[in-house]
């Protein structure tokens, strides 16, 4: 695996919602969840060529996906805020592999803070950090997925794993990891999982 940049704590809403496919009316983005700018308050410039492409996926649909049908707003694309998940790094390491030439088969991951508008207790926190990497090749599955999954948490010394259905705008399926945490006595979500749409 390489490491991915993840020296943007501030971020832009295109990449840490549009280009993952988060509807600009979704809920997460308001201000219950996210931490929006006021000085700088809009990033400067955002890539035009895939901008628009990401504007009409949301707006019209493709690539097998009918859309959200509603009309995006760049205005809203370009709103500041404290990044709330690392996979708004995932989402330029995929844009800047979809630049190369030639294809090639990669592995990335990061560690590093997020931030989120969160009612703090004993399993949340306004920030904390997340565990992030991206698998990108040809033919890979879900098995895949929660085969790299379980020998990543079977090696932190987690083996009590359960996987559940879950939705996310970017991936399809998607999985939500959880453990059994036995100070808490309970099962506890430990990560978020899914292969990324194309």
């Amino acid at each position: 695996f390489t490491e991915m940049p993840t020296q943007r704590f501030v971020e832009s809403s295109f990449w840490n919602f549009d280009a993952l496919f988060q509807p600009q009316q979704h809920p997460a983005r308001d201000q219950h969840d996210t931490f929006f700018l006021q000085d700088p308050a809009e990033a400067p410039e955002l890539p035009s060529g895939y901008t628009a492409k990401v504007k009409k996926i949301h707006s019209q649909g493709g690539y097998g996906s009918q859309g959200y049908k509603y009309e995006w707003r760049l205005e809203e694309a370009r709103r500041n805020l404290l990044r709330t998940h690392t996979t708004a790094a995932s989402a330029r390491a995929l844009y800047e592999l979809a630049r190369q030439e030639k294809f090639s088969p990669v592995k990335y991951f990061s560690i590093d803070r997020v931030f989120r508008n969160e009612s703090l207790d004993a399993t949340h926190l306004a920030e904390f950090h997340q565990v992030e990497g991206v698998v990108a090749d040809r033919g890979l599955t879900l098995g895949h997925l929660m085969g790299t999954l379980r020998q990543f948490f079977t090696k932190l010394g987690i083996t009590q794993l359960r996987f559940k259905p879950a939705y996310n705008p970017y991936t399809e399926p998607s999985m939500e990891v959880f453990s059994y945490h036995e100070g808490l006595k309970k099962w506890v979500e430990v990560g978020n999982s899914g292969i990324f749409r194309p």
